[in-house]
């Protein structure tokens, strides 16, 4: 098969996934009403964590084909308030995180602004964001200025990386689950012009830094169609993209709205 027409296929099928990822979460949000007891409500939670891991595939799987592909990688940039947009991605990230009782703390720098795809970046933050959560200890985010640039680091305190690993953590294909998260947030740093680094030792963590130009102007990349997001579904792209950390009791129908 033409390799045009496989991905044609790919896309047609992701698409008629997201439908019917859809029609579950409208019919767990019917079912609310009837949950009225702890273990209905605990079933729910479990199908709507499904949803969100399923979407997180999805979503991961349309991002790296858009990724790979030259004739179809595009940013939709725009003018970005880069404080604010990292304000506000932190504290979704800390109420997320409080619910798997994982310690976040966040510093962003006031006065960042640029020209950027907000939207990718957020997706780069939550790849990196996951990776450093399931090490299970506290979990940091910095947003700071750079030489004409902003440093947007993520951190965590677990048992690090020695070299060999740490020399492999940008291997192409991506090898482990890990290695995938690395691989679009290192593609999505460089379609802005920037590039991603890792830092670490055993026993001390793993930093990890993505370095984003700042600029004033970027020739704009269209998008015929605008790529689907994570939270399509009226989800918070935060719990999808950390659906693989979280646990169900994150996803009960409270928490969803």
């Amino acid at each position: 098969m033409e390799r045009w027409m496989l991905e044609r296929t790919n896309g047609a099928h992701m698409a008629q996934l997201r439908m019917q990822l859809a029609q579950m979460t409208a019919a767990s949000q019917l079912l609310e009403r009837y949950a009225t007891d702890e273990k209905s409500r605990a079933y729910l939670s479990t199908i709507n964590q499904s949803v969100c891991r399923m979407l997180r595939l999805v979503g991961r799987l349309e991002l790296a084909q858009r990724l790979t592909d030259e004739d179809e990688v595009r940013l939709q940039v725009a003018p970005l308030d880069i404080t604010r947009w990292g304000t506000d991605l932190a504290r979704r990230l800390e109420g997320a995180l409080a619910g798997a009782n994982l310690s976040f703390t966040w510093e962003v720098a006031p006065g960042l602004s640029g020209v950027a795809d907000g939207g990718m970046l957020e997706q780069l933050v939550l790849e990196l964001v996951s990776n450093a959560a399931k090490t299970g200890s506290p979990v940091k985010l910095a947003v700071q200025p750079g030489t004409g640039s902003v440093r947007i680091t993520v951190s965590d305190q677990g048992p690090g990386l020695d070299a060999q690993q740490l020399s492999s953590l940008f291997q192409q294909p991506p090898q482990e689950e890990q290695g995938m998260g690395v691989a679009l947030a290192q593609q999505i740093a460089q379609l802005h012009g920037g590039l991603l680094m890792a830092d670490s030792k055993l026993g001390h963590g793993v930093n990890m830094v993505a370095v984003i130009p700042l600029r004033e102007g970027m020739p704009p990349r269209r998008l015929e169609t605008p790529p689907p997001q994570w939270g399509d579904n009226g989800l918070d792209p935060v719990l999808v993209g950390l659906s693989d950390v979280l646990p169900a009791a994150s996803f009960a129908p409270d928490e969803l709205r």
